[in-house]
């Protein structure tokens, strides 16, 4: 850690670990400012410090650094002035203002430039989701390049990359189990104000995820508490009376600030665009950090989110009359009443220990324990109702069908990594090692469907349905327990000066013991090999070149065969080629990918055919392949200008030809940008964007579908204004679907179709400090 005091009244403490700069704001300096500061060094060590204008980022590049003069017994010497600038080298987003990051460890766990991994990777910036008001993870994910998602209703949505269903969840690099088949991918609700940034891998991920499928990996990375007093608050109000705050406190504890704290707290309410829907959600975040000694930091962490909509819809409003023809609804209609409800509530505890050795050797332990609590009473409509009247006779017209089911399951994780750099052949190389365990037990009672046989005009959408009495309905039990082990390697080395290899693996073990309906399985699989490989290549400066192949496998415990058995595992395979650029000091991100995907065994649905408690019947089927290609480019075009842009297309169908998950977009592209204006407009930045993707559709006759559905391509429009109060306030205004397109989220499923937002304003006031 290198001390530098800067005429006697800021201090910066730099640290040479990826994710830790901590360091000390300096107000009103600009992007690039040239500083001159009393260099201070500890013993004969000699560092040089970068710093990014404002934005305190650093880089520390030395021999043999040593703390102040108060946590050793040697003494310091001052040495005359430097001038000191660069680029910045931490992970950390926060306070950069850059839409893109210097390092990310996501796919390897080794801290590495976007340029210098052999993978597809975006990362959506603290910065970036305070501008576009992306405040849940579903405005992340649906705002990322080569990530799509299908909205079934109200709170449920699934994220899909390449193809495949994305269930490879991290919290800062732990492996999370968060969704199913019943609530999707089961994050798109959760709150971002915690974090620092979202990193999304593409392709296969069992290097550190272990199991999943080859789709994409979301590590979402909290925010960590300063040395220096900070805080953060906003205010905003917007369309069918939503509101929201937010409050982030950090603080040293100390004097000195090796003692630290921060809390986060948001709180968001109102109405929505669907009648009777009122989504809600108040979630909480707090973790004190502590340095031991100078190389070895303990932190303490808690977050809770609660999610509690009102009047929550289950899937949409009939698609198709009995004639054949399609039926049109406003896009505000829908069936569910007063007393629906999805709630869900997560909490998370966290405790680390990192060392960081003189060596440049870092070892990290972290202990998780992740809980969830949910409970449901779902009302929806299935049928075809008569053109004319609305109704029906049975079987004919639209009846309510309700669902009622509970849960809960914990997950503790313990994971352990040590990486560092070596020398071998004259030359320096990067290893990683690291081993993770895990044991999950989930349980789930579910009432069965419960279906009216009253005919519901959808027209007017009556009569209402009471609720059905479920406390009287004989449940149907879900007991799941999974316990995960494995261990990890992967190194870096130095082929030459241009060329880079990292070559690596996983050996996992995994233990399912399931009991459904009357049915139980016991799964056993050890010593299962996921292999990672990966070359780079440095053209020149600014161009690299890559190839990689990644593995990953998946139990399907979701997933029963229409016998009631679980289906075992997929596997999955990427091999992945791609050119990367980097300009303006690394500023501005830029990458191309080609990739091509295998994966056997995979759940597919079986129509009609239903497993004996009453569920959804599927069947593993090998040869699923996708082919593809993504663009994306994130960062700053110029000093005051970012700008994030993505293309990606993919095609993909299973072992029998047929389209795969044709319910989701083969090709998806987006835009957005901001502009501070210069001279006496500096005050007032201006940015927008568009998001386009192409149809989707249902085929007749597979999956939940019997006379299937088809959304058109579509574009999405938004603007975006803040204007700065003053130095520490400002005021933004953002702008969704602009020219209010009305579009499907979801079209035939269940023979059902749902619909996406109208236009909607948020206008937001932000307090710094």
């Amino acid at each position: 850690m290198l001390i530098i005091t800067v005429a006697g009244k800021f201090r910066w403490s730099i640290d040479r670990r990826a994710d830790a700069a901590f360091y000390h704001h300096l107000d009103g300096w600009s992007k690039g400012a040239i500083w001159n500061a009393p260099r201070t060094v500890m013993g004969s060590a000699f560092a040089a410090a970068v710093l990014l204008g404002g934005q305190g980022a650093f880089a520390a590049e030395s021999t043999q650094i040593q703390t102040r003069a108060e946590e050793t017994s040697q003494q310091e010497v001052a040495l005359p002035a430097i001038t000191v600038t660069g680029r910045m080298e931490s992970a950390t987003t926060e306070g950069t203002g850059s839409y893109t990051t210097a390092q990310t460890a996501a796919a390897t766990h080794l801290p590495l430039s976007l340029r210098e991994t052999p993978q597809s990777v975006t990362v959506i910036t603290r910065q970036r989701m305070d501008d576009q008001q992306l405040n849940s993870v579903q405005g992340v994910l649906d705002n990322t390049t080569g990530v799509s998602s299908t909205q079934s209703d109200s709170d449920r949505t699934s994220f899909y990359s390449r193809g495949f269903l994305i269930n490879n969840v991290q919290y800062d690099g732990i492996p999370t189990v968060v969704g199913d088949i019943v609530n999707g991918s089961g994050i798109g609700s959760l709150d971002t104000a915690f974090y620092d940034r979202v990193e999304v891998v593409r392709g296969g991920s069992g290097l550190l995820t272990g199991t999943g499928n080859p789709s994409a990996a979301i590590n979402l990375v909290r925010k960590r508490p300063s040395r220096e007093f900070a805080g953060a608050a906003s205010l905003g109000a917007g369309s069918w009376d939503t509101y929201r705050g937010m409050g982030d406190i950090s603080t040293p504890l100390t004097e000195d600030g090796r003692i630290r704290a921060r809390m986060v707290g948001t709180y968001q309410d109102g109405h929505s665009y669907i009648d009777g829907y009122k989504p809600q959600r108040k979630a909480f975040y707090g973790i004190v950090e502590a340095d031991l000694t100078p190389g070895t930091t303990v932190s303490l962490g808690y977050d809770h989110q609660d999610i509690t909509p009102k009047g929550s819809t289950w899937g949409g409003l009939p698609l198709w009359f009995s004639d054949g023809t399609q039926a049109q609804y406003a896009r505000s209609k829908d069936y569910a009443q007063d007393w629906s409800h999805w709630n869900n509530n997560l909490k998370t505890a966290f405790a680390g220990i990192e060392h960081r050795f003189n060596n440049g050797w870092n070892f990290r332990a972290v202990a998780n324990q992740y809980r969830t609590q949910y409970d449901a009473e779902l009302l929806g409509l299935i049928g075809r109702p008569d053109r004319a009247t609305g109704l029906g006779t049975f079987p004919n017209g639209a009846y309510p069908v309700a669902l009622a089911f509970e849960g809960r399951s914990r997950q503790n994780t313990v994971d352990l990594m040590a990486s560092g750099p070596f020398e071998l052949l004259g030359r320096q190389h990067d290893l990683v090692v690291g081993a993770t365990s895990s044991r999950r037990m989930a349980n789930q009672d579910a009432a069965p469907f419960s279906l009216g046989f009253i005919p519901v005009n959808v027209y007017d959408l009556s009569p209402a349905y009471p609720r059905p009495d479920f406390d009287a309905m004989a449940s149907i039990p879900t007991r799941t327990r999974i316990k995960q082990s494995g261990i990890y390697s992967a190194a870096r080395f130095s082929l030459a000066e241009p060329l880079k290899l990292i070559v690596g693996g996983r050996f996992s073990n995994v233990e399912i013991d399931d009991a459904a309906g009357g049915t139980s399985l016991n799964y056993k699989k050890n010593g299962k090999f996921t292999p990672y490989a990966g070359v780079v290549y440095d053209i020149d400066k600014t161009y690299s070149a890559y190839a990689s192949y990644t593995g990953i496998f998946n139990p399907q415990t979701d997933y029963r065969d229409s016998k009631g058995n679980v289906l075992t595992p997929s596997n999955g395979k990427t091999a992945e080629i791609g050119l990367k650029g980097a300009y303006l000091d690394g500023r501005l991100n830029a990458s191309v990918a080609l990739f091509e995907t295998a994966l056997d065994n995979a759940a597919q649905m079986v129509a009609g055919t239903t497993t004996p408690a009453g569920a959804q019947a599927y069947q593993g089927a090998d040869g699923t392949k996708s082919r593809g290609i993504e663009l994306d480019l994130q960062g700053q075009l110029a000093r005051n200008w970012n700008i994030y842009a993505g293309i990606a297309h993919f095609t993909a169908q299973d072992g029998d030809g047929a389209r795969l998950n044709a319910q989701i977009p083969r090709t998806t592209a987006q835009l957005f940008t901001t502009w501070q204006l210069p001279g006496g407009w500096r005050k007032l930045s201006l940015g927008g964007g568009v998001k386009w993707q192409s149809r989707f559709y249902q085929a007749p006759n597979t999956g939940t579908s019997s006379l299937g559905g088809e959304q058109g391509s579509y574009a999405l429009g938004s603007l975006t204004g803040q204007y700065a109060i003053t130095q520490k306030t400002s005021l933004a205004v953002n702008l969704n679907n602009l020219f209010d397109k009305k579009y499907a989220l979801q079209k035939g499923d269940f023979d059902t179709v749902s619909y996406g937002a109208p236009r909607n304003v948020m206008v937001t006031l932000n307090y710094r400090y």
